[in-house]
């Protein structure tokens, strides 16, 4: 490990690039030696992506070169033949505008050139992690870091979970639009529709309850959470990272599932500018505008914009899209050591014939022969939301490499939903449409702050952080149904489907209201027990409560009303990571989660929180210069005291019980990275097996409509010699069978086992300018995404669709 320029730390903490990597001998092999060794040979590197061709030539000639990530970004490198790292670099950086400064016996720094001269500017962090955090302008599938396990800055080798980290690059060149695009690709989750734009997540057999932006957490676990909140829209984020297993250590209450963390994309020391513009399947038209610069002439304030608007048509008849983006972020350099950060975002969304309720299936669970278009839904059916955001945070780094950082995030969520759901009408194959008109209005608060940084003990250094959160959920909507509303529905018969608009509908027949209060103090230390043993140990206190309102008759009545809270709930993280050699790593950890439920028993009593706990053991590797990442993990997730209805006399409308303990457990495989120079790959199986290990289900499957077996692919290559100019690759998802079955039902809904293919190729014109086409679901495989019940919310897939994109970069 090298030692950190502190003045760039203190100053571009978030917008930085590292181009380093340890001679093929080791870190031990001194300055004179390397330099030496490197005068001696001949270098001859090939042309490519600037990024990555820097970093190689730090492999083999041994040496640290640092700089702004914009003055590599989307560069090409000329071909190298020199007998001296000088000429290197010199060949290496020939038209484009950069130069390489000496900055050490080792040490070389990236600089602009303006008018012939350099224009010097302040030095990067150097250190020994290969890959940094900002994905942007890297070209590549693998990441250097990631701070969302313990928010202290691990490469992913030193985390002792799973954690996998989809870049930019991976998501342009996937064309990832939003959320669900990214979790569908993502090592390990699962996608789960209770409406057409009500996504939810699910990992190692659980569902994800909160979303971090920026390591804040935002919470989705109400059912109803994303009907309020609008889908993250990928274009303002420079990566997505997501960390399997329990997290209850930086998150506080959620399930032992996952954590996914959005990652913003930050100012940038130099001016660029990139437009995206694109065409795809069902008049699917999309513009956006990527603007970033400084904003005076010492560089101490910068600034970035990003406005994007989308619309389109659907494979299904009656849906269409309107989406508006506009973000905005400044970053101001108060000093030296501190770092100040304030911005927005602004997200409208119109869904027209919006489709809430899916396709029913037969009495047996059997599916009906229905086309993909099919939508049992008037054009009359609308979800409409507006969600503003504002957020803050202010960074200060000490001399002695201590950092302090507080953020604060707050979001505001409205929407009006008019949806219509299926039910049995009275008939084999009939059924009737029932309307339901809601607003929702949804205000998160969340305030995080944490001191960290390095301490000696016992003659080695090692690394503390010591934090706390609050934040706060105050989530409503009113409702109400047209009672006089009947239309029936013969699936076998939907030539003249047409449901007239309802008339009767009142919002003000319900109210629901649930604000949640979380609140918690956090430890985590990384001791250096030897120079190849490392144990990270920590602990959190928790303080949670729920107020609920749950009026459904219109009548306030003080039953209408629960009050649950918790106090001084502790949950501990332990892991250990030993060095095996230069490349692998072995780890085990142990952490911890709880979750409060605010249902009750039938004996009128608060069910208590249910607990949940990871276990998880693994081996993680490095390869060509850290260039490339494997992980390989056996994974334990059991849960106790999971609420399920169930109807008993006391409550003949259906109460809650706490279940026997449900275990999750499996195996995970991870390769990210570069395989061979300009050939990026991205590939995760994942093995889950969900059973009842108590009670009189034990032995029984849980989380059926889950699979069980999850491989995804993404790659991408660059053509040799004259075709240098074009990439060409896709991704690849294979799943096994989904089973859905309710207890106490005689049904069973199954999708059996498939696989898409999806392509994409991309012609690089110049510098500047690039063409892409994708074509998703090449074989045009029709399937069911989702699994819901015998009456509403089973989700076909997308059909085979295309998207042409047109990016420029200046």
């Amino acid at each position: 490990m090298f030692a950190r320029d502190s003045v760039f730390l203190r100053r571009h903490p978030l917008a930085l690039a590292v181009f380093l990597a340890l001679t093929s001998h080791g870190a031990s092999v001194s300055a004179d030696s390397a330099q030496a060794t490197a005068q001696r040979k001949t270098i001859d590197i090939p042309a490519g992506p600037l990024a990555r061709q820097l970093n190689l030539l730090a492999s083999q000639a041994g040496l640290l070169i640092g700089g702004d990530a914009t003055l590599t970004a989307n560069q090409h490198s000329q071909p190298v033949h020199a007998a001296s790292v000088e000429q290197a670099l010199a060949q290496m950086l020939a038209g484009s505008g950069v130069e390489a400064v000496r900055t050490g016996t080792r040490e070389f720094q990236l600089v602009r050139r303006v008018d012939g001269t350099a224009l010097t500017l302040d030095s990067t962090t150097i250190d020994g992690q290969g890959l940094g955090e900002v994905t942007e302008g890297t070209h590549s599938y693998a990441s250097g870091r990631s701070a969302t396990a313990t928010k202290l800055p691990l490469s992913l080798r030193e985390t002792p979970q799973s954690v996998t980290v989809v870049t930019r690059q991976r998501m342009d060149d996937q064309a990832m639009k939003n959320l669900d695009d990214v979790m569908q690709n993502a090592t390990g989750i699962t996608i789960v529709k209770n409406g057409g734009e009500r996504s939810v997540y699910q990992a190692r057999g659980q569902l994800v309850d909160n979303l971090q932006i920026d390591g804040v957490p935002t919470n989705i676990s109400s059912a109803y959470s994303m009907d309020a909140i609008s889908k993250p829209n990928t274009d303002i984020y420079d990566r997505v990272e997501i960390v399997r297993g329990a997290t209850g250590l930086m998150e506080g209450a959620g399930n032992p599932s996952a954590s996914i963390n959005l990652i913003r994309k930050r100012p940038t020391a130099e001016r660029q500018a990139l437009i995206d513009m694109s065409a795809g399947s069902w008049d699917d038209y999309k513009t956006m505008v990527d603007l970033s610069s400084p904003l005076n002439a010492d560089n101490t304030l910068r600034g970035r914009t990003v406005i994007s608007y989308n619309t389109a048509n659907s494979y299904l008849d009656t849906a269409q899209k309107e989406n508006q983006l506009l973000y905005g972020i400044l970053e101001a350099d108060l000093s030296e050591s501190t770092l100040a950060t304030v911005g927005f975002s602004y997200q409208k969304e119109r869904n027209s014939g919006y489709d809430w309720s899916g396709l029913p299936t037969r009495e047996n669970g059997a599916f009906y022969p229905l086309s993909r278009a099919t939508s049992l839904t008037g054009d009359w059916n609308h979800l409409d939301k507006r969600n503003t955001t504002v957020f803050a945070d202010i960074q200060h780094r000490f001399a002695n490499d201590w950092k302090a950082v507080v953020a604060v995030n707050q979001m505001w969520a409205k929407s009006d939903f008019l949806g219509n759901y299926t039910f049995p009408g009275g008939g084999a194959d009939l059924f009737t449409l029932n309307p339901r008109l809601f607003r929702y209005d949804d205000t998160q608060t969340s305030l995080d702050g944490y001191l960290s940084g390095p301490f000696q003990l016992l003659g080695r250094q090692h690394d503390l952080i010591v934090g706390g959160n609050w934040r706060k959920d105050d989530f409503d909507y009113h409702g109400g149904r047209d009672a006089g509303y009947r239309y029936i529905v013969d699936v076998n018969d939907l030539a003249g489907f047409n449901p007239p608009a309802p008339t009767g509908l009142s919002v003000n027949q319900w109210q629901y209201n649930r604000t949640q209060e979380q609140k918690g103090v956090y430890v985590a230390s990384r001791f250096s027990l030897t120079d190849n043993t490392h144990f990270i140990v920590g602990s959190r206190l928790s303080w949670v409560s729920y107020d609920t309102l749950n009026d459904t008759d219109g009548v306030r009545s003080p039953e209408d009303r629960d009050h649950y809270s918790k106090s001084g709930e502790i949950t501990p993280y332990a892991g250990l990571v030993q060095d095996l050699d230069e490349h692998w790593s072995a780890y085990a950890s142990y952490t911890e989660i709880f979750k409060p439920q605010g249902v009750r028993d039938g004996n009128g009593a608060m069910l208590k929180p249910m607990t949940g706990t990871n276990y998880e053991v693994g081996l993680k590797g490095e390869f060509l210069d850290k260039r490339l990442q494997a992980s390989a993990a056996l994974f334990q997730a059991d849960q106790t005291g999971r609420a399920e209805l169930v109807t008993v006399d006391s409550c003949p409308d259906g109460c809650y019980r706490a279940s026997d303990k449900v275990r999750n457990k499996g195996i995970e495989l991870e390769l990210t990275g570069e395989i061979l120079p300009d050939w990026n790959v991205s590939a995760g199986y994942t093995y889950t097996q969900s059973k009842y290990i108590g009670g009189q289900q034990k032995g029984d499957d849980f989380n059926g409509a889950s699979p069980r077996h999850l491989f995804k692919v993404a790659t991408d290559y660059r053509l040799p010699g004259t075709l240098e100019q074009v990439r060409v690759g896709g991704s690849f998802y294979a799943q096994s069978k989904m089973t859905q079955t309710e207890v106490g039902e005689d049904y069973n809904i199954q999708q059996d086992a498939y696989h898409l293919t999806n392509l994409h190729a991309i012609y690089e014109i110049n510098r500047n300018l690039e063409l892409q086409y994708n074509l998703d679901n090449v074989f045009d495989k029709k399937y069911y995404q989702t699994l819901g019940n015998t009456n509403y919310w089973n989700f076909y897939g997308e059909p085979r669709n295309f998207n042409m994109t047109v990016r420029a970069r200046f």
